[in-house]
This record gives C-alpha cells, structure tokens and sequence, in this order.
C-alpha cells in the first residue's frame, strides 16, 4: 500500500510535507509509504481525499491479485475503447492501469494507447513524453510493435504542430521498424504508411506520396481494410489535386468517399465530401460543385457537427462570389467565420478571406484590409506555413494593383522573414532511435 501511496503523490506532484498538510506529519507519510506504518481507514481517507483517488485504489491494489485482475480488465477496456475512437476513455483506463505498475508487456501496450490518447486529445507535450518513456524503455527485439506505433505517434505530432520534415523522420522510422520486424497487423501498416504518404505530400514530394499511398490501397484491398483502402484514395486525391490533376484527383475521392459511406464513418465522409466539393468548384463545374457542398452541409447538419457546416459554407460563398452574388457570399462567409472563431484558424482565415476578396471587389477597402489583416493574425496563430504564405501573397497582389506597391513589399518581406524565423510548434526534442 505504501508504494501506492508514494505514486499517486508523486503523480500529483505533492511533496509529503504538502501530503500530510496539518493533519498528518511529514513523518508519517514517510513511514507509510515505506510500509512501516499501515494506516487508519480515517487516515487514509484523508490521504485518497488529497490525492483526488478513490481509497478503494489503496486497498484493493494492495492485493497483488486484484491488482493484476484490474490492469488486465482496463487494458481490454483501453483496447476497446481506441477501437471505437473513445481516446477520453482510453487515456483514464490506461492512466488507472500504469498506476498499477504492470508487468513490462501491458507496460508498453499502456503507454502506446495512452500516447495516442493524447495525440488525438491535442495533448503534443504529453504524447511526446510518453513515447520518450516508451522507447527508453522498451526492448528492441521483444517490442517492435510498439516501438512502430510510438514513431508512428510521434510523427502525427509533429505533422499536426505543423513540422512536417521531422513527421517524415518519424513515419519513415516506424516504417523502417515495421518492415525489419515483420509487423503483420494490416491495418496497422496500413494506417502508418497513409501517415506517411501524407506527411511526403506535406514536404512537396507528390511521386513519393502517391506511391506510398498506393502501397497502402493495395495492402488495403488485400487485408479487406476498408477504412486503409479509402484513406488512401483520399491521399491519392490530395496528391494528385497538388500536381494540378484535378480530374484524377476528382476520380480518388470520389472513390474514397463510397467507401467512407459503407463504413459509416461520418467524420471522414464530411472530409471527403468537402475536398470533393472544392476541386470540383476549382475544375468549373459549379453546378456539380453546388450539389455536393449543399450535400455535405445537409449531412454535417444531421450529424450535429457544426465545423463541418462552416466549412461546407465555404464552398457556398466561393460559388455565391463566383456566380456574382456577393451579398450572398458575404452573408455565408461571415456565417462560417464566426461558428470557426476559437474552433479552426485555418478554416476561419479561410473564411475571413472571401470576406476581404468580395469587400475588395465592392471597392470596401477598409473592409478588405481588415478581413485580410484579421486572416493573417488567425493563421500566425497556428505557424508560418503555406497557408500564411498563400493567404499574404493574395493580399499583396491587392495591393500592388491598388497601387500600394510599397505595401505589399513590406507585407512579402514580412512575410519571408516570419517563415525563416518562426520556429515549428512542437518541442524540439527528438526520441533516440530504436529498433536497431
């Protein structure tokens, strides 16, 4: 019970003086948690109380065996719950599991669910954390699997905070382990090499992207992964919709998107529909382009996600402003940058720069100059990327035809040494390699 006590103290981060407050001594708890002392149920009451547990962890987890069946019991409900994208739940029993220290296999498997808790919950530092500790701690030979998915973590944190070259670093490390190691789980595999396809088409390398996302359609239709095989028509889509291939890019998602719809997988279907939406839009077809952006907003509205009816909004105000209906546009691009405030900086300067182009064309300049000052200070917030840099370009090509031309200078130099400058949004560590 005593070593119960010093990790949750230690997990609170409380000294044992803090502990023991003016209730206990120091001494006390000194004595308890090295198992010289047993304490009063009252005591250890106070004890729970402080450490925000329930006294039922003390004494339950005292007894070896009930602690054995109580990690094995949160790890199959930690399993379950990543299947079913429940990260909430996943971190909590993970969390609940590792208090008990357990043997060194669940060990691994609890940190590697509890990383990718916290890379989908937005947590980066922690996630980061927790690989760290997974790769000093794991074997080689024996945790591969493991191992894999921690680099394969990794990358999702660096590929989201916007540093997509040490992404491929990572991804392409997992893959490395994968390979070496014989891993087997097809959708595995599959889910790391789509990961990796992304973060190549990320850094500009289109052939590399497309061939990896081809690696994993066809690992995906071998396995019967449908969820792999539709992630990479989408990787695929993006891709080709890079390199101007807009009728095959077309075609993937499409493709992508009926099998989305089999697998009910609501999120990635409004994604899909989404970029569909928006290529279309940008190959001419504004009738087709109308239909599914009208689509995907009747389905996001259904499924009671507001981000994706803003974002479906965005077509529609590109189609009003392209067909000439510039209230329109303003009315439902000022909609979508609104419901986007605190929600998506990117989506929201998206947003805010339709507002600005329509102003523009209306000859409100101080409206525009205040939409697309209000983009660039929402896409500051998530790094200097492309995004930033398309965004500040647009503006300063407004205003060298105004005739501002020593503006838009001081805007694309800004620019430029904001991107030299401005560091990636993650930590700058980097895990020792493993695997070897």
């Amino acid at each position: 019970m005593g070593g119960l006590v010093r990790q949750a103290r230690l997990a609170a981060g409380l000294t044992q003086a803090e502990l023991a407050g003016s209730e206990m001594t120091k001494a006390l708890i000194s004595h308890i948690e090295h198992g010289r002392v047993r304490p009063s149920l009252r005591t250890l009451h106070v004890i729970a109380r402080r450490l925000g547990r329930d006294v039922h962890e003390f004494l339950d987890e005292a007894d070896p065996q009930v602690r054995q069946k109580r990690v094995a019991a949160d790890l199959l409900a930690a399993e379950a719950a990543a299947t079913q994208g429940q990260w909430d739940e996943v971190e909590r029993r993970a969390k609940a599991a590792l208090r008990m220290d357990p043997p060194h296999g669940q060990r691994m498997t609890l940190l590697r669910l509890q990383s990718w808790a916290e890379v989908e919950g937005g947590r980066f530092e922690a996630a980061l954390d927790l690989t760290d500790r997974l790769f000093r701690e794991a074997d080689p030979d024996t945790d591969a699997f493991e191992i894999m998915e921690g680099h394969h973590a990794r990358g999702l944190v660096y590929g989201r905070t916007g540093d997509a070259h040490l992404a491929v670093q990572e991804l392409e490390r997992g893959r490395e382990i994968m390979e070496r190691a014989e891993v087997r789980d097809p959708a595995a595999r599959g889910r790391l090499l789509v990961a990796l396809g992304t973060a190549y088409r990320r850094t500009n390398r289109t052939a590399k992207a497309i061939t990896t996302y081809e690696t994993a359609l066809a690992l995906g239709a071998q396995s019967e992964q449908l969820r792999v095989a539709a992630q990479s028509f989408m990787g695929v889509g993006a891709a080709l919709y890079d390199s101007g291939e807009l009728e095959g890019a077309i075609a993937n998602y499409a493709r992508a998107l009926e099998l989305f719809e089999r697998l009910s997988a609501v999120t990635y279907e409004l994604s899909t529909l989404q970029s569909l939406a928006a290529v279309t839009f940008e190959s001419g077809d504004l009738t087709k382009a109308r239909e599914l952006a009208e689509r995907c907003k009747a389905r996001a509205i259904a499924a009671g996600l507001p981000k994706a009816v803003a974002t479906a909004d965005l077509t529609l105000a590109r189609l009003a402003e392209a067909e000439g209906d510039r209230e329109g546009a303003l009315r439902i691009a000022s909609g979508a940058a609104a419901a986007l405030a605190g929600v998506d900086n990117t989506q929201r300067a998206d947003a805010l720069t339709i507002i600005g182009s329509v102003h523009e064309a209306l000859g409100n300049t101080a409206e525009a100059d205040r939409a697309y000052n209000e983009a660039i200070a929402a896409l500051t917030k998530t790094g200097v990327g492309p995004a930033y840099a398309q965004v500040t370009a647009e503006y300063a090509e407004i205003l060298s035809k105004r005739g501002e031309s020593a503006r838009a200078y001081e805007l694309l130099k800004t620019t430029l040494v904001e991107r030299l400058r401005t560091p990636a949004a993650p930590p700058k560590r980097r895990a020792r390699a493993r695997g070897k």
